[in-house]
């Protein structure tokens, strides 16, 4: 059996890089996925695919940065299926510049999407699952947040407000049977890295830094959500699960 078979699944940002595995791996499992992105043309390409193969989704088009569009997308899935099982909040935006390059618009865009889309994405969702007296939440951070890069203070910084919120929804949440996790992906091969790492030596100094000697998949992330979705992870809350090829080791 699948498993996540029947349940209702939300991939914020899952048209496209790594919310595209997210969404084709989930509905593989037997999940009614619904794809929350910005971009229309390639949620809605995605969404005929995935049910061309005989799984099924649906696209909503969402702009996380606004708390409207974060509970008209909870909506959307209550009116469609009267619940929420999983929400993924891989939604997220990557600006790079150094410090003294760094502009007031770069961290207003980023706090945007990636720590308010989250929150109120999670807020909305909390609301559903309370009631139903069960749920996943599965926040996508990065291994920036616990380790320095040059270029990425803006990014890391929210990605590290990802693991704080992850922990306090946990915590708040855990005597409604909802459980909330964090992935920690490193660098995976996706259009927000080749922005990160348009100097082909930058390119290959991370990969250097990388032990397996690779830069991550998309798919290589799928076991840890897979996990988080289901309910092998039914007394796991409040946990980072850390997927970088082993950087974080050394």
């Amino acid at each position: 059996m699948r498993r996540l078979e029947g349940k209702v699944v939300i991939v914020t940002g899952g048209a496209q890089g790594i919310g595209e595995a997210y969404s084709i791996g989930m509905a593989k499992e037997g999940a009614r996925v619904i794809i929350a992105d910005l971009h229309e043309e390639f949620g809605l390409k995605l969404a005929e695919k995935i049910n061309n193969e005989g799984n099924y989704a649906i696209f909503f088009k969402t702009d996380v940065s606004k708390k409207k569009d974060a509970y008209s997308l909870i909506d959307k899935a209550l009116s469609e299926y009267d619940r929420v099982d999983v929400l993924i909040n891989n939604a997220a935006i990557l600006k790079s510049a150094t410090i003294e390059e760094t502009t007031e618009e770069m961290w207003d865009m980023q706090l945007a999407v990636n720590v308010k889309g989250v929150f109120f994405c999670s807020q909305a969702a909390a609301k559903a699952m309370v009631k139903q007296k069960s749920g996943k939440i599965i926040n996508i951070s990065s291994i920036a947040a616990v380790g320095a890069q040059p270029g990425l203070c803006v990014y890391s910084s929210t990605k590290g407000a990802v693991l704080t919120m992850t922990k306090v929804f946990a915590l708040e949440l855990c005597s409604s049977n909802i459980q909330v996790n964090a992935i920690l992906p490193g660098t995976t091969d996706t259009g927000m890295a080749k922005q990160a790492m348009i100097d082909p030596k930058w390119t290959k100094q991370v990969i250097k830094s990388i032990p397996m000697g690779r830069l991550g998949k998309p798919n290589d992330l799928l076991g840890a959500v897979i996990y988080f979705a289901s309910d092998d992870s039914n007394y796991c809350t409040g946990q980072t699960l850390i997927v970088d090829g082993g950087v974080s080791m050394i």
